[in-house]
């Protein structure tokens, strides 16, 4: 049976916290909004974050101020993208993801922000080390993007989700079979630019999907609509377990 996870959607508090983030980094940087259509041979690597209690504020910050710039000055980076929470189920503060030309790339990417960091005087890992002392915690997860299976740029609207499946034993074949010959398709015919990817390293999932949305209103009525004409139907007979994460582009973490 395909087991669902309930949104946690923000109490006030919560919501007063997200409008002060919102204010401190949304404007400041100009960016290509649709610089995430996947390529062939791309890899994402993507983190997500929880900072410490009245923390969130100033990590953020951080990172747009101390390495967002070495990130801008990083030719093997394809791109780079922050992103807020709107509505998850698990905690969550950020999540960041950097795109490269396949594994060399990241390891092209990974040498040249060391010099960098080396030439602004400090290093890659004393200046993550600053982020992860302000954060109760982080995942690391890594992405082989499918091209084939999506339509368009998933970041260029005001909304993302990010929708983790798991898949019940050996049914990948007929998960991407029919993501492509129905799911893709019925997204494209909808104006809903989608992107997948096959995870490389993960804590069990096996596949990412990125959907856009201008409004909260259009993401629920994605599901709502998402039956068996879709077929995601018959993704939710392939799936052991899927959890769905909404998010909100911040500009001001973003390159290229």
């Amino acid at each position: 049976m395909t087991s669902f996870q309930r949104r946690r959607p923000p109490d006030a508090g919560r919501r007063a916290h997200i409008l002060a983030v919102a204010a401190l980094l949304i404007g400041g940087r100009a960016v290509n909004l649709s610089a995430q259509a996947p390529a062939a041979g791309e890899v994402r690597q993507i983190v997500t974050f929880s900072f410490l209690p009245g923390k969130a504020t100033e990590a953020l910050a951080y990172y747009r101020d101390r390495v967002v710039p070495l990130y801008a000055r990083d030719p093997a980076l394809r791109s780079f993208r922050g992103f807020r929470e709107v509505e998850s189920p698990v905690p969550l503060d950020l999540i960041v993801v950097s795109a490269f030309r396949g594994m060399a790339g990241m390891d092209t990417s990974n040498a040249t922000l060391r010099a960098l960091a080396r030439e602004a005087g400090t290093g890659i890992g004393a200046l993550y080390g600053d982020i992860a002392a302000l954060s109760t915690g982080h995942t690391d997860q890594f992405v082989e993007m499918l091209p084939a299976l999506g339509t368009g740029d998933p970041a260029s609207r005001r909304l993302t989700a990010f929708v983790w499946y798991r898949l019940t034993p050996g049914q990948a074949g007929a998960f991407e079979q029919t993501l492509a010959q129905a799911v893709v398709p019925w997204e494209a015919a909808q104006n809903v630019p989608s992107a997948t990817g096959r995870f490389l390293l993960s804590d069990g999932w096996h596949y990412l999907r990125l959907l856009a949305f201008d409004t909260l209103g259009d993401y629920h009525a994605y599901w709502k609509g998402a039956g068996g004409a879709a077929g995601h139907d018959r993704l939710e007979g392939l799936t052991a377990a899927r959890r769905t994460v909404l998010v909100a582009s911040v500009p001001a973490l973003s390159v290229r």
